[in-house]
């Protein structure tokens, strides 16, 4: 009986691909009542609109196959599991979501990748569960953390290891599991899809838990209060002035350059002195030009020196740092309860962007 291959067509009543000592996956076609999903799949919201849709697009034709192993392969990794699952012949790793799909708009058969491989350990099956779930966009953060759970318990807590058998680094793993120090209602607002934002959701279990809910509450509170704030704050447009007509400014007094004479009827008049815009007489020979002679320099003015020190925006910062709590207080007193609301979440998250580049260096 040693290297006995079991034929799956035989169970399940259908036609089997098979390669007789080929390691790759044997796809069976079966009914889907001959099929169950692992009970530890940690996936639970499935919409039912979204199932009928996926059933009636598979009635053409199944583009991927599930995949599992034998109900009798299965209870061996996982004896504890035995009085969970139903009476079937396959039990699904993953295509849970494509094989309710076909029992909701009643398909007469699912095509399964059957894989030993994957039924080598406990810790290899429980990968092959996790990986297909993570890399969908529409996994649910909590049901994603709740199956992150499971596999650092099969690997003694080791979150490096649990990491790599999912191919993934161990900042992602530590930053999705930790949205399970959320709370319990702060989860189901995860869950319904109340709270979407994954910076939220990882801002909100860094605090005590008594306190999550209060804070989400304020939260929205202040966004809706911002939010109207903006909104009526919008300046309406005024409607434009006529056009005034500015006046003609001033023109200016005309300069006049008085001309005389050298009549013999206004020699002995007395000729007034130049004005002071008209050039001075040139130079005579012999003088020393006015360009040369020295500057006189006041008998008390002093060299100037340079400045000793920081430039003055180094003397605010290092003033600024070291009188910041003064600072603050001063700040505090002068914001509205809003702004100080959201000066403290903007600190929350400053808080946590260092933290991920800590995490960064250590990976």
């Amino acid at each position: 009986m040693a290297g006995r291959r079991l034929n799956l067509a035989t169970l399940a009543g259908a036609a089997v691909e098979s390669t007789p000592g080929s390691s790759k996956p044997t796809l069976v076609h079966v009914a889907p009542d001959q099929v169950a999903p692992t009970p530890l799949n940690p996936r639970q919201d499935f919409d039912p609109v979204k199932l009928e849709e996926l059933g009636n697009s598979m009635r053409t034709g199944q583009l991927q196959p599930c995949v599992g192993i034998t109900r009798a392969r299965y209870v061996k990794l996982f004896p504890e599991h035995e009085e969970l699952l139903p009476d079937c012949r396959i039990v699904m790793a993953a295509g849970e979501r494509r094989w309710k799909a076909a029992v909701h708009v009643g398909l007469p058969t699912l095509d399964v990748h059957v894989r030993e491989d994957i039924a080598e350990s406990r810790v290899r099956f429980l990968a092959a569960v996790l990986t297909e779930n993570v890399e969908r966009s529409n996994f649910n953060y909590i049901e994603e953390a709740r199956g992150l759970q499971q596999m650092l318990e099969m690997t003694n807590g080791n979150q490096t290891q649990a990491a790599e058998k999912l191919q993934k680094s161990k900042q992602w793993f530590s930053q999705r599991i930790g949205l399970l120090r959320l709370s319990e209602e702060m989860q189901q607002l995860v869950i319904s899809g109340e709270l979407k934002a994954f910076r939220d959701m990882r801002m909100y279990s860094a605090m005590p838990p008594s306190d999550q809910l209060a804070a989400w509450k304020a939260d929205r509170m202040a966004a809706k209060q911002n939010a109207d704030r903006k909104g009526s704050s919008t300046p309406v447009p005024s409607p434009t002035p006529a056009r005034e007509t500015a006046a003609p400014a001033p023109k200016p007094e005309p300069t006049y350059t008085a001309v005389y004479t050298s009549s013999s009827s206004e020699a002995g008049s007395e000729q007034p002195e130049p004005r002071a815009e008209e050039p001075l007489p040139a130079e005579s020979p012999g003088t020393v030009p006015r360009e040369a002679l020295p500057v006189p320099v006041p008998r008390d003015a002093a060299p100037e020196s340079p400045e000793v020190g920081p430039p003055p925006a180094a003397k605010q910062k290092q003033a600024l740092a070291a009188n910041w709590e003064r600072w603050f207080d001063r700040l505090m007193e002068e914001l509205s309860e809003l702004d100080r609301h959201m000066l403290t979440k903007k600190l929350q998250r400053v808080m946590l962007s260092e933290t991920s580049r800590v995490e960064d260096s250590q990976a």
